[in-house]
C-alpha cells in the first residue's frame, strides 16, 4: 500500500510539473482554444481526448473546468451538457476510489482521532449527501479540493455518488454555457458580462441549496419537538 502512495504521489507531481511547463506563459484556457480546429469539421477525436484529459486532471488534481469549456465550445448545449456532466462523474467516482483505497486507512490512522475530523465526520453522517451537493454546488471551494477530501471522510460510497451527480450540475452547467456563448460570441473570454451572469447563476443555486437546507432543519426541528413531546409523561 505505501508503495502504491508513493506511485500516486509521483504521477501527481509529474501531472503537475507537465502541466506547469505546457502552460507556462499562457492561460490553459486559450492555450487550448487555439487548438482547437476550425468548427465545421468532425470533432470526434477531440471530444474523446478532451474525455481522457478530464479523467486524469481529476486523478492528478489538476483543474478541468476549461476542459468543459471547450465541450460547450465544440457541441450544442445538451449533447455538451450530457457529456461533461458523464465523464466528470467518472471522473470524481474514480479519484474517489483511488484517494479512499490507497490513503484513507493511513489517513484515519494518524489524524481519525483528531477533535476536528471526528466533527466533520459527525456531520457528514447526519446530512449525508447534502454535505457534497453544498460543497459542490455553491462553486466556491475548489473541485478538486473535494475529490480529495471527502474520500477521506466516514461518507458511505452511495452518500458520496448521490449528492456528486446532483452536485455537479451546477458546475457543469456554468462552465459549459459559457463556452457556448463564447462559440456564439454572445460573450468574451475578458468580457466583464461573463462574471455577472455567472454571479446570476451561482446565486440562483446557493438560494436554491440554502432553502432546501432551511426546510430540511425545520423538518428535523419538528420531527425532534414531536419525539420530545411524546415523552413527556402527561399531567392530569
Amino acid at each position: 500500500m505505501k508503495q502504491l502512495r508513493i506511485i500516486i504521489i509521483t504521477f501527481i507531481l509529474l501531472a503537475a510539473g507537465l502541466f506547469i511547463y505546457f502552460t507556462a506563459g499562457s492561460d490553459p484556457e486559450t492555450l487550448l482554444f487555439e487548438r482547437i480546429p476550425a468548427t465545421g469539421r468532425q470533432h470526434t477525436g477531440l471530444i474523446l481526448v478532451i474525455c481522457a484529459l478530464t479523467l486524469l486532471s481529476s486523478l492528478a488534481g489538476l483543474p478541468v473546468f476549461y476542459l468543459s469549456l471547450a465541450l460547450g465550445f465544440l457541441l450544442n448545449f445538451t449533447p455538451a451538457l450530457l457529456i461533461c456532466w458523464g465523464v466528470n462523474l467518472v471522473s470524481v467516482m474514480a479519484t474517489f476510489y483511488m484517494v479512499r483505497f490507497a490513503f484513507s486507512s493511513y489517513f484515519t490512522e494518524r489524524y481519525g482521532k483528531k477533535k476536528l475530523i471526528r466533527r466533520i465526520n459527525r456531520r457528514i453522517r447526519k446530512y449525508g449527501p447534502w454535505t457534497v451537493v453544498f460543497s459542490r454546488g455553491i462553486y466556491i471551494i475548489p473541485t478538486n479540493m473535494i475529490n480529495f477530501s471527502f474520500p477521506l471522510s466516514s461518507i458511505s460510497l452511495p452518500a458520496y455518488f448521490l449528492g456528486t451527480v446532483i452536485g455537479l450540475i451546477p458546475e457543469c452547467l456554468i462552465n459549459v454555457l459559457t463556452g457556448y456563448l463564447i462559440k456564439h460570441e454572445v460573450i468574451l473570454l475578458s468580457s466583464p458580462e461573463r462574471n455577472t451572469w455567472q454571479a446570476l447563476v451561482i446565486g440562483g443555486f446557493i438560494l436554491l441549496f440554502a432553502g432546501i437546507f432551511i426546510l430540511l432543519r425545520i423538518r428535523q426541528h419538528r420531527r425532534k419537538k414531536f419525539r420530545n413531546l411524546k415523552v413527556v409523561p402527561y399531567e392530569g
